[in-house]
């Protein structure tokens, strides 16, 4: 068996490191500032290197107020970490249930000195470390397991740094066991968490600042599958999201601006560029109503797929359509699309068949006059 470090030296381990960090997430947040979520990660790893620095100018025996004060600080370093989080989602950083923690374990520390100053014979200082190292338990699972619940850009990352907050739950655990066998010698509450930081504390930070990369990547990717002008998938967009949209009763929606060159040629360019916006915007809102996507072929036209829309929700969302271009827009020429509607055949493994089948339907509206739906 190893010997065991002494505590004196693991806490300086943990110190160089969370100094390490914070200037790290400070060196990033300087050279962007509009990225407030840096911050409040520098101010947690910066939180814990000044507790740290406070359990060193202290003996293993902390009055009630300090140590009540150093817990919460401990317990407050780990929500710095979720308000970062927020803040990296567009939330509002605190939020008042993040209150509870703090006080909690605050109270938990504190509150075996009180009961020992009122007369109940409890074993000191081992009695506050126990609740004090409970109260922080309590306060790693919850903020560990808000970090694992996030979503959205940045999730990998994210629940690397929960799953790295988690594992600390087993040292907390070995320690309040060790301090209920009477190891008060050893100070396992101080000792096993900072153990922990040795291979965690990187993890953790690591996974926070993966974060911002990841997010970027995505915003890439998702640009690379979307047409610049419209927001709307493009080609490689509509492939991608094939999976998820090719079904059978699945709905096609083909939509053509009418007479969209005469539209450039009268007003032009930028009032055609307006049109095929407005349209789009329009267009996506109302199929995304019903769990669709609305991706641009070419030019002036579009396709709305409709994955769990029946005919009839088809029909209904394509005359909806037709209806708010109707309506018009501030600033833009008046205009009217033609439409086509059909639906994904049973055994059809593409949209090939089926985009062929509403382009014959978008002709046939072209036929009728334009401004029509042809189903």
């Amino acid at each position: 068996m190893f010997p065991l470090p002494d505590v004196s030296t693991v806490r300086l381990c943990s110190l160089l490191l969370s100094i390490a960090f914070t200037a790290v997430f400070l060196v990033l947040w300087r050279g962007r500032r509009e990225d407030d979520h840096l911050l409040h990660w520098a101010l947690s790893s910066a939180l814990y290197t000044a507790v740290l620095l406070g359990f060193q100018l202290f003996t293993d025996t902390l009055p009630p107020w300090p140590g009540s004060l150093f817990f919460a600080s401990l317990v407050g370093s780990n929500l710095l970490l979720i308000s970062g989080a927020r803040v990296f989602e567009g939330q509002r950083p605190f939020a008042a249930w993040m209150l509870l923690p703090l006080l909690g374990c605050a109270l938990a520390y504190s509150a075996p000195f009180w009961l020992a100053a009122w007369g109940l014979p409890l074993p000191m200082p081992q009695a506050g470390r126990i609740c004090g190292t409970l109260g922080l338990l309590a306060g790693v699972c919850l903020v560990g397991w808000v970090l694992l619940r996030g979503g959205g850009a940045g999730w990998r990352g994210r629940r690397i740094a929960g799953l790295a907050m988690l594992g600390y739950v087993p040292g907390y655990v070995v320690a309040i066991l060790l301090e209920f066998d009477g190891a008060a010698r050893l100070n396992a509450a101080a000792l096993l968490p900072m153990l922990s930081d040795q291979l965690l504390l990187a993890v953790l930070y690591l996974g926070l600042l993966s974060m911002p990369g990841e997010r970027a990547q995505q915003t890439l990717r998702e640009a690379a599958l979307r047409d610049p002008l419209t927001g709307a998938w493009n080609r490689a967009g509509l492939e991608a999201q094939r999976p998820a949209l090719v079904m059978a009763g699945a709905a096609l929606i083909l939509i053509d601006i009418d007479h969209f060159k005469s539209i450039n040629d009268r007003h032009g360019h930028a009032a055609g560029d307006a049109v095929l916006a407005s349209l789009a915007a329009r267009a996506a809102a109302l199929a995304a109503e019903q769990g669709g996507w609305l991706a641009r072929q070419h030019g002036d036209e579009f396709v709305a797929v409709l994955p769990d829309a029946s005919a009839e929700e088809g029909q209904l969302l394509a005359r909806r359509m037709r209806g708010a271009v109707a309506a018009g827009g501030p600033g833009l020429p008046p205009y009217t699309v033609s439409l086509g509607l059909t639906m994904v055949a049973p055994g059809e493994a593409g949209l090939e068949h089926a985009m062929a089948r509403a382009d014959d339907r978008l002709y046939q509206a072209k036929a009728l006059g334009r401004d029509q739906l042809a189903l």
